[in-house]
């Protein structure tokens, strides 16, 4: 019989009947430390993922996301150990029908955040206290290896190269009742030429947690299915001092005021078969893509974790699609290859399709322009010397000046100057008394290109 949970005062041979009487057999059941029936684990899911989008380029569709980084009901770190993304070329009835009937893309792995900062601090104290306690060196423990995945709050890149079989549409049987409907009389109606849906192929992405239980799904990023565009053609590259320009031709079936741009009024030929686009048709643009060229490796490297390989989505130098067939880069670094490629842009309202690449044209700009001549040169002459002084040049390479001089009427200008000065003054005491002195400038770079002579003046020394 329990007895040490009794209240005091309570004799040891106190009867059942009186304990149910007062009602205190209920009261030490609940304060000697019995646990009520264990409750379920608190489940965890994955809120969307961010900033989700969808590029074709050609026949590869980038898809880009941000892996969550909370759960649906805003607690973090989220509970997601990978993010699939599905595609579905068609009009999906709901995410369901997505993940059900469409293709898996791709399996984004996700690392396991690392502990809350409150832990990470209690435990800092505790081996600290530990060292105080004990001075003897511990044995330096073997590192852990980072789980394999990207981390929460990640930007992640998949591709998807489209084939004939993906740009098909899915086709959902399904059971459905139809009541019979009486023949009606009368004109059958056709769909108007504004019902015509442009062919879509949507993607979507979803976390999942470590249960395997699926969170929010994303919103919809749907691209045209359409055939792409032809790439421009006859891509060519130049340079000045300041900029790099890039030209090219209209692909064939591009419309007519975009190759008067171009300088060519020919008549395009006709275009190849392809489904019906939107009413009005796309509007035709281009970007421009500075080519990066693949260094091959000194090495081959180990392997890494399993994992998906680190993709990034290419961006066009130029801010906004291009409405003529030239652009002009300003960022001009002499002795640097840069190397360019074009695409033509299809637009259907809000979305856009990609031809493939152009051609790669390439250039490397060399420093072949000479600095301005010097402006300004006057001479002040005094007793056993010329003292001379000029404007200044602007140009942000230059490297000096040198002095030109000869003796008049008919010498021949040469350096005084062993090599280039940085002052814009220059005091002569080589001079002979007596004899008349033309002078000039010439300004010199850093590549070694030489300007132009400033203006002349003549002097006679004393």
């Amino acid at each position: 019989m329990m007895t040490g949970c009794l209240p005091a005062g309570w004799r040891r041979g106190a009867t059942l009947r009186a304990l149910l009487a007062v009602g205190v057999l209920a009261a030490p059941v609940a304060g000697c430390g019995r646990k009520g029936p264990p409750l379920a684990p608190l489940l965890h899911l994955p809120g969307p993922v961010e900033a989700f989008s969808a590029r074709r380029l050609g026949s590869t569709v980038y898809v880009q996301f941000t892996i969550p980084t909370k759960n649906q009901d805003a607690s973090t770190p989220a509970d997601v150990s990978r993010v699939r993304v599905y595609g579905y070329t068609g009009t999906p009835a709901s995410d369901d029908d997505i993940v059900k009937y469409g293709t898996l893309v791709a399996e984004v792995p996700v690392r396991r955040p690392p502990p809350p900062e409150e832990e990470d601090r209690a435990r800092g104290k505790d081996q600290k206290q530990q060292q105080a306690q004990k001075p003897a060196p511990q044995p330096t423990a073997r590192p852990v290896e980072p789980e394999p995945g990207f981390d929460q709050g990640a930007t992640v890149t998949v591709t998807e190269t489209l084939t004939p079989a993906l740009l098909q549409p899915v086709v959902v049987a399904r059971r459905t009742r139809e009541k019979k409907k009486a023949a009606v009389e009368g004109p059958i109606l056709l769909p108007s030429a504004s019902s015509v849906a442009l062919p879509e192929r949507v993607y979507v992405a979803v976390g999942v947690n470590r249960n395997g239980k699926r969170g929010s799904f994303s919103p919809h990023a749907p691209v045209p299915t359409l055939d792409a565009p032809a790439p421009p053609a006859n891509v060519k590259v130049s340079y000045t001092e300041t900029a790099i320009t890039i030209e090219w031709t209209p692909p064939p079936g591009a419309p007519a005021i975009t190759r008067e741009a171009a300088g060519t009024t020919a008549e395009p030929p006709p275009l190849p078969s392809t489904p019906l686009p939107p009413p009005g048709g796309p509007t035709w643009s281009y970007d421009v893509y500075d080519i990066a060229k693949a260094t091959p490796a000194s090495s081959p490297a180990a392997p890494p974790p399993p994992m998906l390989p680190q993709v990034t989505a290419p961006l066009p130098v130029n801010p906004q699609p291009l409405s003529t067939t030239i652009f002009t880069d300003p960022r001009v670094e002499f002795g640097t290859e840069r190397c360019y490629a074009v695409r033509t842009v299809n637009t259907f309202g809000t979305l856009q399709e990609q031809s493939e690449a152009s051609d790669i044209a390439c250039v490397t700009p060399r420093d072949t322009f000479p600095p301005a001549a010097p402006k300004g040169l006057t001479a002040v002459v005094n007793a056993g010397a010329v003292s001379l002084i000029w404007d200044p040049n602007a140009e942000p390479d230059l490297d000096g000046y040198l002095v030109l001089r000869a003796e008049a009427p008919s010498g021949t200008l040469q350096p005084v100057t062993p090599g280039p000065i940085h002052q814009t003054t220059f005091n002569d005491t080589t001079t002979k008394p007596g004899v008349r002195y033309v002078y000039a400038i010439v300004a010199v770079d850093q590549a070694g290109n030489a300007s132009a002579q400033s203006n002349r003046i003549e002097e006679t020394a004393r």
